[in-house]
């Protein structure tokens, strides 16, 4: 398996502050950045690095933004690259002056990390890295074994559970879906008699006692104040049962004093008195990917990251593919589900593929009125609807699930 292609970015600034502190921001994000410290150095760059985004400030001596742009744009090897360019003047003529040198892009300074991460996730997400010959789509890792690939620490030290099944529900961003398709992969494994367990460890929020109106006040934080040596004494007790194959281990927003404390190094004693042979523990990891949740992955089974089809959901569920199959061990099958809530996605199942560097298992269409009825009526989408698309797709889901 080929590692992707990284893209590469050329900043542009003749202040080493700033262009450290770029450099840093888009590092994080997984971008190969280069560094230049005048515009004739940049140009050098350009010529002999051929980036995927040039970042230029317009302000420099000798060589300023504008002339590097006129530069770039007339050789005909780099005229393609786009560029955003940035500077601490907010005036009209200077930007329309960038524009007309033949920036794509302009940014105002100082500017807000966020904001320059998402206008270089904007220009970027539609092009594909230079080399693209060499990038392969991922093999589910199940398929990849022997293939030689480093593990993080993290991941490398950890123990693999030897019986049971344990799938971890992740969703890309907020709203993309992870806690509708853990209620529903619970529900549909239970309604096919298999013993499940599902566990809200979204310490944040909690939304699945909210979904199902379950009125179990304590569950997971009543367990995480008592001493961590009597958790596996207690934790049947504070499991809410749901249905004969069903039960439910729920997280509640406290109003008061934050969410419940749980350390990462706490993850193998919370986690092991739920894993039983025969039976399947489904995890709703919420869309955080804390140290806590790293030590939930590393020990699942099945990852199932959800997203939904827009430019930002994709571009971040992009990079967190990439990070899951660096720090899962090598028998964690990790899986992709979008969920098109709009009922308006136009964007053909190959090309997303392409996109993700990743095969889609599933892209469930539900509209927002199959999911108010389900919630309003406080049951998963499966029981809803049993005959709707989404439904069945999650049926096979879970099928896929058993079969692990």
């Amino acid at each position: 398996m080929t590692i992707p292609i990284a893209y590469k970015i050329l900043v542009i600034d003749d202040h080493p502050e700033t262009l450290n502190i770029i450099q840093r921001v888009l590092q994080q994000q997984g971008y190969v950045v280069l560094g230049a410290r005048s515009g004739f150095r940049g140009l050098r760059l350009a010529e002999s690095e051929n980036p995927d985004l040039v970042l230029v400030d317009g302000m420099m001596p000798e060589m300023d933004g504008w002339e590097v742009c006129r530069h770039l744009r007339a050789d005909p090897k780099l005229s393609d690259i786009p560029i955003i360019m940035f500077t601490a003047v907010d005036e009209a003529d200077k930007k329309l002056a960038g524009f007309n040198a033949g920036a794509d892009d302009y940014l105002t300074k100082p500017t807000e990390p966020e904001e320059l991460v998402e206008r270089v996730k904007t220009i970027l997400d539609n092009r594909a890295p230079k080399a693209t010959a060499q990038t392969q789509l991922h093999k589910p890792l199940s398929q990849a074994k022997g293939s030689g690939k480093t593990k993080a620490p993290l991941a490398a030290t950890l123990a693999f559970p030897a019986q049971g099944s344990v799938t971890a529900v992740l969703g890309a961003r907020g709203g993309a879906g992870a806690t509708t398709l853990a209620i529903n992969l619970a529900s549909s494994l239970a309604s096919n008699k298999r013993s499940t367990i599902l566990l809200d460890l979204d310490l944040i929020q909690g939304h699945i006692a909210l979904y199902l109106s379950q009125k179990h006040q304590q569950g997971l934080n009543n367990i995480l104040t008592q001493p961590e040596t009597k958790w596996s004494q207690i934790i049947q007790n504070e499991l809410s049962q749901y249905n004969d194959h069903l039960a439910l281990l729920l997280t509640h927003t406290e109003l008061t004093g934050g969410p419940p404390r749980l350390q990462p190094e706490q993850i193998q004693n919370l986690l092991q008195p739920l894993i039983k042979p025969n039976h399947h523990l489904i995890i709703d990891c919420g869309h955080q990917l804390t140290a806590n949740i790293e030590a939930v992955l590393a020990r699942a089974n099945q990852i199932i990251v959800c997203l939904r089809p827009e430019r930002v959901a994709l571009a971040n569920a992009r990079h967190l593919l990439e990070h899951l199959h660096e720090i899962s061990p090598p028998e964690t099958v990790v899986r992709a589900v979008i969920f098109d809530f709009t009922g308006q996605m136009a964007i053909p199942h190959e090309a997303l593929e392409k996109f993700l560097n990743h095969p889609v298992t599933a892209i469930l269409p539900v509209s927002p009125a199959e999911m108010n009825q389900a919630v309003n009526k406080s049951i998963p989408l499966v029981q809803l609807n049993a005959h709707a698309k989404a439904a069945i797709l999650i049926r096979q889901i879970a099928q896929q699930l058993i079969k692990a």
